[in-house]
């Protein structure tokens, strides 16, 4: 069995292409072969340190084509296009967000044609139980697996002390980033803070300042896992703001404080409570820090991951999936 895992020519901080090569090495960790196919040779990820295997797709794909044992790797993001390439060859769909899954779809009511209802598509993987219902009330008939995300605790590790200091990721949702900071800014709340805003930084530099941080923002509306806050909980920091729906299994009170989607007032003064509970009483928030922190580390382990990875893969060795579609939607445990 051969696996050929599809991923983007991007070299920016992607959470979901950081999780396609971590698939590909588990993969040959347990005795799978498997590559990342990139367009552009010689291409390879560097804002992560990796050794993943490197192939590219126009090298692959006559022997992916020729071998019947082989498989291809989508993620969600390839949309439609999906179903382009190489017909007949077997493919699962990695969906990290189920919200990206109709990107590209026309709003004609006639046109239902979707790689998620080919023959060649075995199953899909996800990494939530909210893609997953997403995709099973859209396609009731598909076989889905479940993927725990793994978090590094070598990495994104608790840390204390920490620094007056909150941490947020620019680049999405900016309109609501700029509303809570200067809902905050001019009600004087931020008085004795510095902000981190974290943008285009290597995976250990976001790890180190996360480290760091007191508080992080999280302003992901639509997220499949919503993985920056999961790691921040992680490495200790005090969670605020949107679930981004995928993150609703873990930000969540009281581990965290969630705020609903798109409310940047209620989010602002979220944020200046918390600030004030850490200038009254500060070790009632690092007791809550680090019990977060003690349940992503418990919940979302590596080696969950690498379970759930190999359980999907074995069983399509043996032949499980294919006759029955709907075999593999049980998966792993929930968190």
């Amino acid at each position: 069995m051969n696996i050929y895992v599809l991923c983007p020519d991007h070299n920016a901080p992607s959470g979901g292409i950081k999780k396609l090569y971590r698939h590909v090495d588990v993969l040959n960790r347990n005795g799978f072969e498997a590559w990342i196919l990139h367009r552009k040779r010689g291409f390879r990820c560097t804002w992560f340190a990796n050794t993943t295997r490197i192939d590219t797709y126009a090298r692959a794909i006559a022997a992916i084509v020729r071998d019947q044992e082989s498989y291809l790797v989508f993620p969600e993001i390839y949309g439609p296009e999906i179903g382009e390439y190489a017909p007949g060859v077997k493919k699962v769909i990695f969906n990290q967000s189920g919200y990206y899954t109709f990107a590209g779809y026309s709003l004609d009511p006639r046109e239902l044609d979707s790689p998620y209802l080919s023959p060649d598509v075995i199953a899909a993987l996800v990494v939530s139980e909210d893609t997953r219902a997403y995709l099973a009330y859209a396609f009731p008939g598909l076989a889905i697996h479940r993927l725990r995300n793994g978090i590094d605790p070598q990495l994104f590790g608790f840390a204390e002390p920490k620094r007056p200091q909150i941490a947020f990721m620019p680049g999405k949702n900016d309109e609501d980033i700029i509303q809570v900071i200067n809902l905050l800014k001019f009600r004087g709340a931020l008085a004795g803070y510095t902000l981190a805003p974290i943008a285009g930084r290597s995976e250990a530099e976001v790890a180190a300042i996360l480290g760091q941080s007191l508080i992080f923002l999280s302003f992901g509306v639509q997220e499949g896992f919503a993985l920056p806050p999961a790691e921040a909980m992680a490495c200790g920091c005090i969670v605020v703001g949107y679930d981004g729906m995928g993150g609703r299994e873990f930000l969540r009170a009281p581990l965290a404080y969630p705020v609903p989607a798109k409310d940047v007032v209620r989010f602002a003064q979220i944020v200046e409570q918390v600030l004030a509970l850490h200038r009254r009483q500060p070790q009632v928030l690092a007791t809550q820090a680090r019990q977060a922190a003690e349940f992503i580390r418990a919940t979302y382990a590596p080696a969950h991951e690498e379970h759930d990875i190999v359980a999907f893969w074995d069983a399509l060795r043996r032949g499980l999936a294919t006759t029955n579609r709907r075999l593999m939607s049980g998966s792993a445990d929930q968190p």
